[in-house]
């Protein structure tokens, strides 16, 4: 008799075959919609009932975000709603901009805002951000959680196929400008989340004032997807240290506070293409 996760993967692996749907299910992030075809954050979901949300509750725990008065979370890399969904609901933030750049995943986002009755806390912005204001072609993966912003000069050689991946143009924006023109003052910005995929620094390119401001980040590290987007990641540690104070793993189960000039030890154990973490870094 196949067990519980067994059975789900069995479903999952048959939904997955059928003309693409959306499916909706309840998870420890709120009710949330996500594409019958996408293999990566989706599957999790529909699997597990969560994604990642154990980096989220140490990220809460840690940052005491609550305390700190701010009300905006900028949410980058949104996805179909996992973070900001997930802080709203708990009342972490008052606020969320939540900027997602991939159509149909952005698609997902909004309804599953609706869904959960956040419209009035959550903005949605349908573009990518980088270090410029413009478009960008933008490369699809079967999970939607790998989209990316394509540059030129990847450092890397693909592992994942990236050549053979549909492109498609988006609109491309400065993370300060998208602030400016949502008339929200960068000293009212509690947390600023991403998830884009080795594109971490250009965003941060296109934030001096927000970083001016003392902002705490939640970022991934991940060696890989750093090089695909021309970046060294011994480079993006030492860009970090520039700007941030410490760190926390939240790779960890129970991460310590650590200075930034430790940042590229920590680059020690991500030796394989797939290998990354999460950090939360503090002003």
């Amino acid at each position: 008799m196949a067990t519980g996760e067994a059975l789900k993967r069995l479903v999952w692996r048959a939904l997955s075959r059928l003309p693409e749907f959306r499916i909706t299910r309840r998870t420890r992030h709120g009710v949330l919609g996500f594409s019958s075809r996408d293999r990566g954050v989706g599957r999790i979901l529909f699997m597990r009932g969560e994604y990642e949300y154990e980096q989220l509750e140490r990220a809460v725990a840690l940052g005491g975000f609550p305390s700190r008065g701010r009300g905006w979370l900028l949410d980058v890399g949104a996805n179909v709603g996992t973070v900001c969904i997930a802080l709203a609901r708990r009342g972490a933030f008052a606020r969320a901009l939540a900027v997602e750049p991939a159509p149909d995943t952005f698609r997902h986002l909004v309804r599953n805002v609706a869904r959960n009755r956040l419209g009035d806390a959550i903005r949605c912005v349908n573009a990518a951000l980088s270090a410029t204001s413009g478009t960008a072609e933008l490369e699809l993966s079967t999970n939607s959680g790998d989209h990316r912003v394509r540059v030129a000069g990847p450092l890397a050689a693909e592992q994942y196929h990236e050549h053979t991946r549909p492109l498609i143009r988006v609109p491309l924006r400065r993370l300060d400008d998208l602030l400016d023109e949502h008339g929200i003052a960068r000293g009212d910005v509690g947390l600023l989340w991403m998830d884009v995929q080795g594109h971490e620094q250009h965003v941060l390119d296109g934030a001096p004032k927000l970083l001016a401001g003392g902002v705490p980040l939640v970022v991934e590290l991940w060696p890989y997807g750093l090089r695909r987007a021309g970046v060294e990641p011994e480079a993006f540690a030492d860009y970090l240290g520039a700007r941030f104070r410490s760190y926390y793993d939240l790779g960890q189960a129970a991460p310590i506070a650590r200075p930034t000039a430790e940042l590229p030890a920590s680059l020690g154990p991500l030796v394989s293409y797939k290998s990354f973490t999460d950090l939360l870094l503090v002003p």
